[in-house]
């Protein structure tokens, strides 16, 4: 969605962890359109990484006055956020929100009004969301920001959530408008920290009004597929580098969406534990035997694999899995999820993926 704070990065290089939306080689992020950017990991980062939990709660006083950030013209009544920085004093109606990287994304997907945001990938985006976008001012790519074009558009708050590994210049924005920023640490950290932004711009209705939305269709799927979901095996991969691809776990951006909704994951031999996804080489595709279902990224044209997957399932040895055999590969566009709404989109291509199984 955004070009965002992350642009999808074309391999599996450095795997740093990334919006869903594409990421510069060199770590820039861009918000996803939305492919809000695309987590990976870093080979030492995201082990490293300590996961904080992304429940902002607010106080329930409301202050007014010199203490609560009274400004010269009157004074504005502010509520306290907790978020993993602390807490941090906000306006109860902020009305100059600026949304950068995974939060501006969630943002509009609430249609909470920003003055700005980080630069936007549109392919995933409503007509309506980007009429909205064209109204916005652009502040920056990524982490590159424009701390004058911020300065100029008076922000009454700032908003930031983006990989943990993606640096911002927080310091230098703190004098500028009051910022709350919520680092991810692992894909499964995403969903949870949508709902602390949304709730912190106002928009807790709209954030709880999404997750009610997946955990219907998440209810749904599992009901009333239950005998196959308790019968079938899967996998979610994609090709990385050259002669690589990644096999991803239930705690990815996808996996954690099939988790949530039953699906097994097929066994790999030698997989390690406690990683998002892992590489293979080509060499290795028959690792992926044990699944029945083989979901891979359908993030190129009109829901097309992308092109370095391309590659993976054109290999001979690919085409000797059960799963391709059975015509059970199937790509998924979303594969990078970061939103609720999105969630749904997916549990719909799993529910007819479902449908259609013997």
């Amino acid at each position: 969605m955004f070009k965002n704070t992350v642009r999808r990065p074309r391999t599996e290089k450095g795997r740093t962890l990334m919006l869903r939306t594409r990421a510069h080689a060199s770590g820039t992020a861009r918000t996803p359109g939305v492919r809000v950017a695309r987590l990976r990991r870093t080979a030492a980062g995201l082990v490293a990484a300590v996961a904080v939990t992304l429940t902002a709660s607010c106080s329930t006083t409301t202050e007014t006055g010199a203490e609560s950030g009274e400004k010269k013209d009157g004074g504005s009544a502010t509520r306290t956020v907790q978020t993993p920085d602390g807490p941090v004093k906000i306006p109860t109606d902020p009305q100059r929100i600026i949304g950068l990287s995974y939060a501006s994304a969630w943002m509009l997907d609430a249609g909470v009004p920003m003055v700005g945001v980080t630069d936007i990938d549109e392919g995933a985006l409503s007509a309506d969301q980007k009429a909205a976008v064209k109204k916005m001012t652009i502040v920056g790519e990524g982490n590159e920001l424009n701390f004058e074009k911020i300065l100029s558009l008076k922000p009454d708050l700032i908003v930031i959530s983006a990989p943990k590994h993606v640096p911002f210049n927080i310091e230098k924005l703190r004098p500028i408008a009051p910022v709350l920023s919520y680092g991810i640490g692992r894909p499964t950290e995403l969903l949870p920290a949508s709902l602390s932004v949304l709730d912190a711009a106002g928009a807790a209705e709209k954030g709880a009004e999404f997750k009610k939305a997946y955990d219907d269709k998440l209810a749904r799927v599992k009901s009333t597929y239950a005998d196959k979901l308790g019968r079938t095996d899967w996998a979610i991969v994609n090709s990385g580098e050259a002669g690589k691809f990644s096999v991803y776990t239930e705690t990815s951006w996808l996996g954690a969406v099939a988790k949530d909704a039953g699906l097994k994951f097929a066994p790999v031999a030698g997989a390690p534990k406690d990683e998002f996804s892992y590489d293979l080489s080509f060499e290795q595709i028959g690792k992926l035997k044990d699944a029945d279902v083989v979901l891979v990224d359908g993030d190129g044209p009109n829901g097309t694999p992308v092109a370095e997957t391309k590659s993976l399932i054109s290999q001979k040895n690919w085409s000797e899995l059960p799963a391709a055999k059975n015509k059970q590969v199937h790509p998924v566009p979303g594969f990078f999820i970061s939103r609720y709404p999105e969630g749904v989109k997916i549990l719909d291509q799993f529910e007819r993926i479902l449908k259609a199984l013997p």
